[in-house]
């Protein structure tokens, strides 16, 4: 359905998303409209292409999937037009204008300014606002009605157009895929469907070129830094519709000019984007270049009793091993599990740093994972964001991210704690900002999940076999006790957990139903934890899941433990935005990095907030349409009500999020999903994440099938490859 109207007023926008609800002009009379837009105002009169529906509060309204500026196409029109957007240009001079020109006006104010001298009522400043009008504001337009004929949103379109200029339609007519150089995040797909429309042929050079690179994202999009090059060519000419051989021709090209490596793995050749490659090459290359450095070995037995003397503890042959190694190698790795010691280790490593007087930072990927170490360690953690000064950049635009100009790190030795969570193009930053002198300490379980981003570098790293490593296995006297801990360790080494009756604090509630499951979660929740254990359930508690959809998922649970836990009332405000409820004492998470965000604690002003910082709400101001958000009870966030798209509830979140945290108590649910999802490191990364109780609730065979799943552990990368070529092509070389 279309309309045309004058937008009369414009309710709400929400700057982050766009999603905007308007009320339009029809003739006499008025309907609403709720969509996507950019850059439109009161008076402008617009198509828009939607559909009706029936909102069950706001009533009848046009939901729209694009819409187009009406631009003049009548004399009438087009005096109106410029009298309504020229400052200083009354109907009496546009009519002079359009009188003097007719069909030829908007050429000549386009190209032909020096005419308009000849209307009266026009000077220098009024010919050069038209120009200036009509040159962006025509362009644009025509830009947009333009790329509607391929399906694109008027809000896609406009990006297009701010990015790329008034050339717009020319350069896409002559090579539509040259715009994916100009906006990264635009899709291959979306380019393509122009191409083809206006007849680009299949195998154009820069259509075949852009395919491949958007095949090789979306093969490598779970984790992968490279594939296998009969699945790129059999995938590439699935999507592309062309020939194998011009597949084999175009990789052939991009390879030549560096856009895609190739490398031999295995006897098989995979291929790598740029990007890729290199930050692999970059990690290699630190990597051997640390180890090849000597440092002056230092007996460490009497600092080391000095240290554990002073913490009033007993470190065992196997944590002062780890010490000993991490403080005699200019690199080094210490990996285990829960409850082997690794935050000791750490700390009696920065109680020697000290002692010498040396300069060190200790550092995580995350907010939440540095404020545990900060917690358990009682000394300063940054996250790697923060030490590299990375900061107003999209994490997963993969060429940026690897492009990126860090700030240099200036301390002596750096020790980065859960190591496992760092990604590919992390972890190359890092190696960026690291001097050749650093010394360098890695902590971490390599049995948790991988990365978010692609990679397993720590893994890679460790097997590579080149890196002093220190893996500890004792599980010390007090996590000993722990059935969390003992069967977390049972899971990792591939046996199914054991569950005892009383003195434990793990339990299984086997459940028959989703429903019985939630179920069993509503009541532990709403009483039975209460009276168990005496905790507060809304500060305490944390529920991990494998999903975010389904019944057992974020989105479903989040609502009911809202209502369980937070239930609406007349003392706690709320304001509701894009669905969501969010209510004063919610519990909400950050689910975007907002560098920009300001906060103080105790009079000093600090910025950032990051993706999966978690607080409680503090108070909602519906005058002022503020919301406030307490971070880990010292950090107060304000939000204004168009910025609630990055915040979201986190009663329930997932075990993917919750890497790098720890929580009292934890609710897990596990009954059925996706089979590849159910992976027995998914299930010991929720395990370990709970330090008094684990409750797992659902089905019994699910727990199992998890334990016997290694599926997600198969990344394929070529990091550990480049280690060891490196090391070979060095030895050789030094040999000679």
């Amino acid at each position: 359905m279309k309309i045309v109207g004058k937008v009369a007023t414009i309710i709400f926008k929400n700057e982050t998303n766009n999603w905007t609800v308007l009320l339009v002009k029809q003739g006499t009379e008025y309907i609403t409209c709720v969509g996507e837009t950019e850059e439109i105002e009161v008076d402008d009169e617009l198509e828009f292409e939607g559909e009706v529906v029936s909102h069950k509060v706001y009533g009848e309204q046009l939901k729209f999937s694009s819409y187009k500026k009406v631009l003049p196409k009548t004399t009438s029109a087009l005096i109106s037009y410029i009298a309504d957007n020229i400052i200083g240009v009354g109907k009496k001079t546009a009519k002079n204008i359009v009188d003097m020109f007719g069909d030829e006006t908007v050429n000549v104010i386009r190209f032909q300014m020096d005419k308009l001298y000849e209307v009266k009522g026009l000077n220098a400043d009024k010919i050069e606002r038209l120009n200036d009008f009509f040159n962006t504001e025509w362009e644009k337009w025509n830009t947009i009605e333009f790329l509607s004929n391929f399906g694109l949103s008027t809000v896609v379109s406009n990006r297009i157009y701010q990015a790329v200029g008034k050339d717009t339609i020319s350069i896409i007519k002559e090579n539509p895929y040259s715009l994916l150089g100009f906006i990264r995040s635009l899709d291959f797909r979306t380019v393509d469907r122009i191409g083809r429309n206006i007849g680009i042929s299949l195998t154009n050079s820069d259509r075949l070129d852009h395919g491949i690179i958007y095949a090789m994202d979306k093969i490598t999009e779970f984790g992968h830094t490279c594939v296998e090059k009969e699945n790129l060519l059999s995938y590439s000419q699935e999507l592309l519709e062309v020939d194998e051989a011009e597949i084999a021709n175009a990789i052939t090209r991009l390879t030549i000019n560096n856009k895609l490596f190739i490398e031999k793995i295995d006897l098989k050749e995979y291929v790598f984007r740029q990007s890729m490659y290199l930050a692999e090459e970059n990690i290699a290359r630190c990597v051997i270049d640390h180890t090849r450095q000597k440092i002056k070995t230092k007996k460490l037995d009497k600092v080391i009793d000095k240290v554990s003397e002073a913490n009033g503890i007993e470190l065992s042959l196997e944590q002062r091993n780890a010490i000993n190694t991490c403080l005699n190698n200019q690199i080094s790795i210490v990996t285990g599990g829960p409850g082997t010691g690794k935050t000791t280790i750490i700390k009696c490593i920065i109680d020697i740093l000290e002692e010498e007087k040396k300069n060190y930072v200790l550092c995580a990927p995350t907010g939440r994972a540095a404020k545990r170490i900060t917690q358990t360690t009682g000394k300063e953690a940054k996250t790697l964001h923060r030490l590299l000064e990375i900061s107003k950049i999209d994490d997963h635009d993969i060429d940026m991210f690897f492009e990126y100009q860090v700030k240099p790190v200036e301390d002596e030795v750096v020790i980065v704690d859960e190591a496992s969570m760092i990604d590919l193009m992390m972890m190359n930053n890092l190696v960026k900002g690291i001097k050749p002198s650093t010394q360098i300490i890695i902590v971490g379980d390599v049995n948790q999940l991988p990365s978010v981003g692609p990679g397993s570098v720590l893994k890679d790293i460790i097997s590579s076999d080149v890196v002093p490593t220190v893996e500890l296995k004792q599980i010390y006297r007090q996590s000993a006790k722990s059935d969390i801990i003992v069967n977390a360790h049972r899971v990792n080494d591939g046996e199914y957990p054991e569950f005892k009756s009383k003195d434990t604090d793990l339990f299984f509630i086997p459940t028959k139903t989703i429903e019985d499951t939630v179920s069993e979660i509503s009541s532990l929740i709403s009483y039975r934890l209460e009276n168990y254990a005496n905790i507060d359930v809304l500060k305490d508690l944390q529920i991990l899941t494998p999903v975010k959809k389904t019944e057992l998922g974020t989105i479903q649970l989040n609502d009911k433990m809202q209502e369980l836990l937070n239930p609406e009332n007349i003392v706690r405000k709320q304001v509701t935005h894009n669905g969501k409820i969010f209510r004063e004492n919610d519990k909400v998470m950050q689910i975007v990095n907002n560098y920009d965000k300001k906060y103080s604690i105790e009079g000093k002003f600090f910025e950032g907030i990051y993706n999966g910082d978690i607080g409680y709400i503090n108070l909602i101001d519906k005058d002022e349409e503020k919301l406030y958000v307490l971070f880990d009870d010292d950090r107060l966030v304000e939000y204004d009500f168009d910025e609630l798209d990055q915040l979201e509830h986190s009663y329930a979140i997932t075990i993917h999020k919750s890497q790098g945290s720890e929580f009292d108590y934890v609710i897990l649910p596990i009954f059925t999903g996706y089979k590849k999802l159910l992976s027995r490191n998914l299930l010991y990364t929720a395990m370990t994440r709970a330090k008094k109780m684990l409750i797992i609730v659902g089905n019994r065979n699910t727990l199992n099938y998890m334990v016997d799943n290694l599926d997600s552990k198969n990344r394929k990368t070529g990091l550990r490859e480049k280690i060891e070529k490196m090391l070979y092509e060095d030895s050789t070389k030094f040999k000679s």
